[in-house]
């Protein structure tokens, strides 16, 4: 009879399970004092010993309490029992014994039926029981060799589903899917009942979901931190009416793979007021108090013991907040205010922020974020420090990256941590903060780039805000002392660029630092030039003062705090994304930060993770692959796809390659028609553009294509179109956020032009258009191994990287786009043959734009009878006026397309022109399909991850013994 370990959480017991039923639970308390505990069966009548013998492995919990001293002998008794054994016997016998075990003794439905949303989560708590070994196992070296950790926090995770991710980097497939055969079932359809979880909308979460899983593979010791959103961003509806939102659902069944930590749980304040305690030191007192609570969920490395962790902090209020005095009176909305108040920071990403409430919910959002990880992390120092903490140490043990501004709190509430509640001084707390703290900035968007109103700051977070108008201080004090007062308009200059309060007085110190000369006499060399004498300025300034004017009334700017900058200043390295995009971060977002400290700023190009990405997502081309390269090593060392470029022409691989082409597009087919009801053929071209609906990704320059594409097409006879087009089935996926109307104006009009084009029959399979609801994680996982060509189509100069036209050419698409972001250094590894490029370049683009709004420019012809054509009702009643008005006219918001889609429009049609052509010759087509794939080797996690840590983070691997 096969035996299956179980490894307790919280209390750290053995729990030995044999078969299917259990009989009784046996204690003993050994030598060492802990607690041992073993599950056995009664015996069945077929019972046999086991042949193997087992040896036991204690598992603890990782929380932030101190834990007693563990003699090295016994550790190195347990490591050798780790590295001796396998949490699991991947037989599919065993791991049968092991989901039928928690189908029935971790229910979480009725017993009567054991159907396929309860076989889903019998197998991924039976993952998770392997996971977990591998995890605490990984975390008790850690600290046992007390190595320094990188800490990664985002405000998005966006995972996808985990159960064939975790199968796949266990190593088990085939003992998953031979057990699940046994048990009536197959491991692709238990894995499809996983909703993804809700926990990030596009890029920015997507990598930071690959960032971990290259961390556990690598074998870096590190962390993950972020918000557990009860309903996320949200589900997308798609309705007559374009776009609907609506509450995700990922939680209503709980989520299998997470673990609360009751025992880690941290203090979160709000409002309040500062006052010095009695010592003299400033103390935070009063307000709106909250409790963070840890849930964990691991992190699988590929083919490696190494299991990390992302922590998501949950939130909500102590007990005695209930008011059960008001409750029992009837006012039941009052009695339950504070616990609402907490639990809804941690409701729905990115709530809506129009309204105060909303801006200071999104506050708070980031703040806890900030602060509850801070504490565990600062708690985690403490404890491996035992019992002598050296704090200068901090940064040789404590690595913490922020992705994007959305953490940049870390910065003040380090120094709050450090200052208030550890007793450092000022000096001391910057150095250790400067040299913990980097910044990845993602956008060169001004909107993106945050500003939080000081008048808010200070009422939710008063400490922060004196901390921050103390680093504000210090760098007007590093600015002043760099460029002098000599040059006041300078000085001036880089004080407004550079400041971190924005439209705020300068501090006192300085109030008079900036001091400009006064009126010189006027010599007769100034009057020849027409300058005027002082005597004369009055002159002129008294007859102006006999006509009565009446001043207008002067709008003081809002105070606000430039998150940016903080981030800049209080870390020791900031980082752009794709080459292109760092520079343009160095040469004009942070120039001036650039002048004053050029060593902190670095680029690191993004990348995605294989594993997901092409070994998991896409099994026929990923069997191709390792036929042909010879090896599976390219899954972690994806150099060796360079090798597919010596078979480029084979006609043998080419044949295979279209063949698990089209494998791909028939499940995409089966997708479209379950999600739309729209049937399409596998034999037209796949044109795919799946990213966040927003006008710099300029989906609206796609939908105007196809526009253009379909009104040729009606003016021609039904030969000329088979002739001159090729057959296409053009699909969009993304969401745009609820209260972003011109993305949802966008969406509406691609839904409006998809339900016209696919119901006319005189156009049939040559053009469809799709447009798939809620796009997510999994969603791609189907498209993206089925894509023929891809668009990456921003506006120059605007999207920092991309990750998705990474995701694509690995899989083998070809690319249609401009050189913008990560594009740049893709067309260079691919080859400029295999990519098709469109389009203005980032440095015309201002010139572009001056050009617009002078009235120089002159549109197209063509793209003047597209939009003549949009207005013409073909696509339905709805009035389009404000979607096309933001493409014409030199000025104004909302007006004189801002993004360049009339510019580029012609350059784009000429460019698809190419495309078909190229795709007619399928043999040309799928050479380029093939050195797309041999040239996508740069963009691996991998290589990313392993440059953060020689460049950033300063961390090494450490392979678990």
């Amino acid at each position: 009879m096969d035996t299956m370990r179980i490894s307790g959480v919280s209390t750290g017991a053995e729990i030995l399970v044999q078969c299917n039923s259990l009989s009784s639970l046996v204690s003993r308390r050994c030598d060492d004092g802990r607690l041992r505990t073993r599950m056995f069966p009664a015996r069945s009548r077929n019972w046999r010993p086991s042949p193997t013998r087992r040896s036991f492995l204690s598992v603890k919990s990782v929380s932030s309490e101190p834990k007693a001293k563990v003699t090295d002998a016994v550790l190195d008794s347990e490591q050798e029992v780790f590295s001796s054994m396998n949490p699991f016997a991947p037989d599919a016998a065993s791991v049968a014994s092991s989901i039928k075990y928690h189908a029935e003794f971790t229910p979480l439905f009725s017993p009567e039926r054991f159907e396929l949303p309860k076989a889903f989560f019998a197998t991924a708590q039976s993952v998770r029981d392997a996971l977990i070994m591998n995890w605490n196992a990984t975390y008790e070296y850690y600290n046992r060799v007390n190595v320094k950790q990188a800490y990664y926090l985002s405000m998005e995770f966006l995972q996808g589903r985990a159960l064939s991710n975790a199968v796949g980097n266990l190593g088990l497939n085939s003992a998953y899917g031979d057990a699940l055969k046994r048990l009536g079932f197959d491991l692709e359809s238990v894995a499809s009942q996983e909703p993804d979880p809700a926990l990030g909308n596009g890029g920015l979460g997507r990598l930071a979901s690959c960032f971990l899983d290259s961390m556990a593979t690598l074998n870096y010791p590190a962390w993950g931190y972020g918000l557990r959103y009860k309903y996320g961003l949200f589900k997308q509806r798609i309705t007559k009416d374009g776009q609907e939102e609506a509450a995700e659902d990922w939680l209503e069944l709980s989520n299998p793979w997470e673990i609360v930590r009751n025992d880690v749980s941290y203090p979160i304040k709000f409002y309040g007021k500062v006052v010095f305690g009695t010592d003299g030191k400033k103390r935070w007192i009063g307000g709106e108090d909250i409790v963070a609570v840890a849930y964990d969920v691991p992190i699988p490395g590929y083919k490696t013991k190494t299991t990390i962790n992302l922590r998501l902090w949950s939130t909500k209020a102590p007990s005695e907040d209930f008011d059960l005095s008001s409750y029992n009176s009837g006012k039941h909305t009052e009695a339950a205010e504070a616990l609402f108040n907490a639990e809804k920071i941690c409701f729905v990403l990115y709530p809506g922020d129009e309204s105060n409430e909303g801006k200071a919910l999104r506050l708070k959002q980031q703040y806890t974020l900030c602060s509850a990880s801070l504490q565990d992390i600062v708690a985690r120092f403490e404890t491996r420090s035992g019992g002598s903490v050296n704090w200068e140490e901090f940064p040789e043990k404590v690595a913490v990256q922020m992705n994007d501004t959305h953490p940049t709190l870390c910065i003040p509430e380090l120094m709050r941590i450090l200052m208030d509640l550890k007793g450092l001084s000022w000096e001391d707390a910057w150095k250790i903060t400067q040299r913990t703290v980097a910044y990845t900035n993602h956008t060169v968007l001004p909107e993106a780039l945050e500003k939080w109103s000081l008048e808010l700051m200070e009422k939710l977070l008063p400490r922060h805000v004196e901390i921050i108008e103390k680093i504000d201080e210090e760098l007007v004090r590093t600015i002043v002392s760099e460029y002098g007062t000599a040059d006041p308009d300078l000085l001036e200059e880089k004080l407004k660029a550079m400041r971190i309060l924005e439209n705020v007085e300068l501090p006192s110190a300085f109030a008079d630092v900036i001091v400009k000369p006064e009126n010189k006499p006027v010599t007769a060399k100034d009057a020849q030039n027409g300058v005027k004498t002082e005597q004369e300025e009055e002159t002129i300034a008294g007859e102006e003062e006999e006509e009565e004017v009446i001043p207008e009334p002067t709008v003081k700017p809002p105070k606000m705090v430039r998150m940016a900058n903080l981030a800049v200043v209080g870390g020791h390295a900031v980082n752009g994304v794709a080459e292109i995009h760092s520079e343009i971060v160095k040469q004009d977002v942070f120039n001036d930060f650039v002048q004053l400290w050029p060593e902190k700023f670095q680029n690191k190009t993004n990348g995605v993770t294989p594993r997901r990405w092409i070994r998991f997502c896409n099994p026929y081309l990923s069997d191709i692959i390792t036929n042909w390269i010879g090896t599976e090593d390219w899954v972690l060392n994806t150099e060796k796809l360079a090798e597919l470029r010596k078979f480029a022409d084979n006609e043998d691989l080419q044949s295979e390659w279209r063949a698990a082409k089209k494998k791909n597009k028939l499940k995409v087919v089966a997708l479209i028609k379950e999600r739309t009801g729209y049937t399409v053929s596998p034999d037209a071209m796949f044109d795919i553009q799946i990213k966040r609906i927003h006008e710099y990704k300029r989906q609206l320059l796609n939908i105007l294509g196809i526009v253009d594409r379909y009104k040729k097409m009606k003016e021609m006879s039904a030969s000329e179109r088979e002739k001159a087009y090729v057959p296409r089935v053009c699909i969009f996926g993304g969401k745009a956020f609820a209260t972003y109307v011109q993305a949802k104006r966008i969406v509406k009009f691609i839904t409006d032009v998809a339900s016209t084009i696919n119901h006319d029959p005189e156009i049939g399979d040559l053009l469809k258009v799709i447009f798939v609801p809620d796009y997510n994680v999994s969603v791609a996982e189907l498209l993206i191994p089925a894509s023929e060509l891809s668009q990456h189509i921003s506006t120059a100069g605007m999207e920092a990287s991309g990750t998705s036209n990474m995701k694509f050419s690995m899989n083998g698409c070809v690319l249609i786009g401009t050189l913008d972001g990560a594009n740049v250094e893709i067309r260079e590894e691919v080859g400029e043959e295999n990519f098709f490029l469109f389009g203005a370049k980032a440095d015309e683009i201002v010139n572009l734009r001056k050009e617009r709004a002078e009235g120089k420019f002159v549109p197209d012809p063509t793209f003047e009878e597209v939009k003549k054509f949009v207005r013409s009702s073909v696509f339905g009643s709805n009035s389009y006026d404000e979607l096309i008005g933001s493409l014409e006219g030199n000025e104004g918001f909302g007006r004189a397309d801002y993004f360049l889609v009339g510019k580029d429009f012609p350059s784009y049609i000429e460019c698809q022109e190419k495309v078909d052509e190229a795709y007619r010759d399928q043999k040309r087509w799928t050479r380029m399909s093939i050195l797309n794939t041999a040239g996508s080797f740069k963009f691996s996690s991998d290589r990313t991850i392993h440059e953060y840590a020689k460049d950033i983070w300063n961390i090494k691997q450490v392979e678990l013994p």
